[in-house]
């Protein structure tokens, strides 16, 4: 994913604590903001994990990780790592995270199967996934590299997320509209990693 749209909506406190709130993030919770821009989404998490949680913000673009890492210094925060990520890996540690968010990022990837594997490796057993993106918009070329199964418009169709997601071992338990500052309108899909003997989870 060479480039997220993660800068394209403004962040506001409504959906950080939105995300928050469906991520069940909680102080001393560590969280991933898998292709995090400019870092603003990474930021307003760190707040909300502390005290004693961790923010992994990963990016693949050198020029965007040092935004980052220069938003991060400004604010002061101690507790965000940042992560260099890869086209086929998060760069995530194993077992780390208790959630996974992915903001606008998941039609950019150019191998969401490798990826999924990375989030499914990195995420705790009962950690939950949020992947929201946008149905393709007709008339609008796809993101350079994504796989033609994704088909040839921007976007990607909430069906095929949900399917490759859970080809992975995450779990769907909720989709749902989410609020946009831009002309897309956005859908958000939650998984689960279940936990052994998992029967089913709720909102």
């Amino acid at each position: 994913y060479t480039l997220s749209l993660h800068d394209a909506l403004p962040i506001s406190d409504t959906e950080a604590d939105r995300l928050a709130r469906i991520l069940k993030l909680k102080p001393g919770a560590s969280v991933a903001d898998v292709g995090a821009g400019s870092g603003d989404m990474s930021i307003a998490m760190a707040t909300r994990v502390a005290p004693g949680g961790t923010v992994y913000s990963t990016e693949i673009d050198p020029k965007l990780l040092d935004k980052i890492r220069e938003a991060v210094k400004k604010a002061g925060l101690r507790n965000v790592v940042v992560i260099t990520a890869k086209q086929h890996d998060t760069g995530l540690p194993s077992n780390s995270c208790d959630a996974i968010f992915l903001r606008e990022v998941y039609h950019h990837l150019v191998d969401p199967a490798a990826i999924d594997r990375s989030l499914f490796a990195a995420m705790r057993p009962g950690g939950r996934l949020a992947i929201i993106d946008f149905d393709p918009i007709p008339g609008e070329p796809a993101a350079p590299g994504v796989p033609a199964s994704h088909g040839k418009f921007h976007g990607v169709a909430k069906r095929i997320v949900e399917r490759e997601v859970t080809r992975s071992g995450f779990r769907p338990i909720s989709i749902g509209d989410w609020p946009a500052k831009g002309p897309e309108k956005l859908y958000c899909i939650l998984f689960i990693k279940p936990r052994p003997g998992m029967r089913s989870e709720s909102r």
